[in-house]
């Protein structure tokens, strides 16, 4: 439990497999003295930190004081741009906890530190971004899964004083895994969730809360049955392949992550409308979740959908597609992530991932290209007529499905 220092606290929990994981929001002054109690509780001789020297220099002070209060502290920089050594120096200390603390980057690469023997050590997330407390945080996928070692302790400690030190453009884009909570899980939650939501991003902290406590509650349904996200819980890659391409394709000036996932879940819904799956009421949910949450409604300018295919297809060859060559039968198709309707994924030999071809996904890509200069902007540009408004579409192949 937080202690009654913090102003504002939520204690929940994941249970993903036979590995609970405990969640606490907290919120004031007393943080500090707090997170020093965890770490002694935990009963590790040392820490190590992995964190990220780019996170503003008060907060990484202040946070790495109470640690070393705690117990002797190593810190371990990743710095943007880089991943981690060889596996030889994965290794941390044996008796010793591991603190992440940073956004979704520092998270997973923490994920994979290990003891010497090759177990996972106590792990204290301390994530400092929106888009890291509601989604990476709260996965134990990467820790190793659950058989063998098995991924050890977990305490995950949103401190919602930290995100005090972010713009509010970086707020605004971590209501990604949000909005692909409720489009893809928890339809149920869509009208409460879209009143809160704001394009500028300044949310209160009462709302912060309430948005992770859906988070949390929906990782909690999902990953009881299915810790490793392989099954059911695979529908939290809802938007991911795309979200991924559309960044890399777009370097440098790459939109922040979460602006690239809220437009690849609307991507998505283009391509699932496209493929004969969800109608034009669930594509237009999309739109205007997304757009409540002040996500992108095109491809930057100058990106190009043929490099986003390419990077889907290719990965970071970046090898660019014949432009008339069509898809062959176990080539050239992508996985992915669809919805049939809202909280409905696709299934596929009982399977929520569906092949797809690039004839389907380079459409759906076209239908977010910038207007050109001078234009009107048409499909995906916000104003005027956009993919979810567009009643006439027909799919590429398949016949439209009824109004669900």
């Amino acid at each position: 439990m937080c202690p009654t220092t913090s102003a504002l606290t939520l204690d929940r929990s994941v249970q993903a497999g036979p590995v609970h994981v405990p969640v606490q929001v907290c919120r004031g002054a007393g943080w500090p003295d707090e997170v020093t109690s965890t770490l002694r509780q935990m009963g590790a001789d040392r820490l190590v930190v992995l964190t990220d020297p780019s996170l503003p220099t008060a907060l990484l002070a202040r946070v790495l004081a109470s640690l070393d209060s705690a117990a002797p502290t190593e810190v371990r920089w990743l710095t943007a741009g880089t991943r981690l050594p060889a596996e030889g120096l994965r290794a941390v200390p044996d008796g010793s906890a591991l603190v992440a603390l940073g956004g979704t980057r520092i998270v997973e690469a923490a994920d994979r530190l290990v003891h010497a023997d090759g177990t996972p050590p106590p792990l204290l997330r301390l994530p400092t971004t929106l888009r890291a407390m509601a989604d990476a945080a709260l996965s134990v996928a990467g820790r190793g899964g659950v058989a063998g070692a098995g991924p050890g302790t977990i305490l995950v400690r949103d401190q919602l004083d930290f995100l005090e030190t972010l713009d509010a453009w970086a707020l605004r884009a971590g209501v990604c895994a949000l909005v692909r909570d409720v489009l893809a899980v928890v339809p149920g939650s869509y009208d409460q969730v879209a009143a809160r939501l704001r394009r500028d991003g300044h949310y209160d902290p009462g709302t912060l809360v309430s948005f992770l406590s859906l988070c949390v509650e929906v990782r909690s349904a999902l990953l009881r049955y299915d810790p490793l996200e392989t099954g059911p819980a695979m529908v939290l890659h809802y938007g991911r392949a795309l979200a991924r391409a559309l960044r890399a394709s777009t370097r440098p000036g790459a939109p922040p992550h979460g602006d690239a996932a809220l437009l690849g879940l609307r991507v998505a819904a283009r391509v699932a409308r496209l493929s004969g799956l969800l109608d034009a009421a669930g594509e237009q949910a999309h739109t205007e979740l997304v757009e409540r949450a002040g996500g992108p409604s095109a491809l930057l300018l100058g990106a190009d959908a043929e490099n986003v295919l390419a990077e889907l297809v290719h990965g970071p060859t970046g090898r660019r597609l014949p432009r008339r060559r069509a898809a062959r039968a176990g080539t050239d198709r992508v996985g992915m992530v669809l919805l049939d309707g809202l909280g409905t994924p696709h299934l596929e030999r009982g399977r929520a991932v569906t092949p797809v071809g690039v004839d389907v996904l380079r459409a759906a890509l076209e239908a977010f290209a910038p207007a050109p200069a001078g234009r009107t902007p048409g499909l995906g540009q916000g104003a005027g007529q956009g993919p979810g408004q567009d009643h006439s579409l027909m799919p590429l192949g398949r016949r439209a499905p009824e109004s669900r």
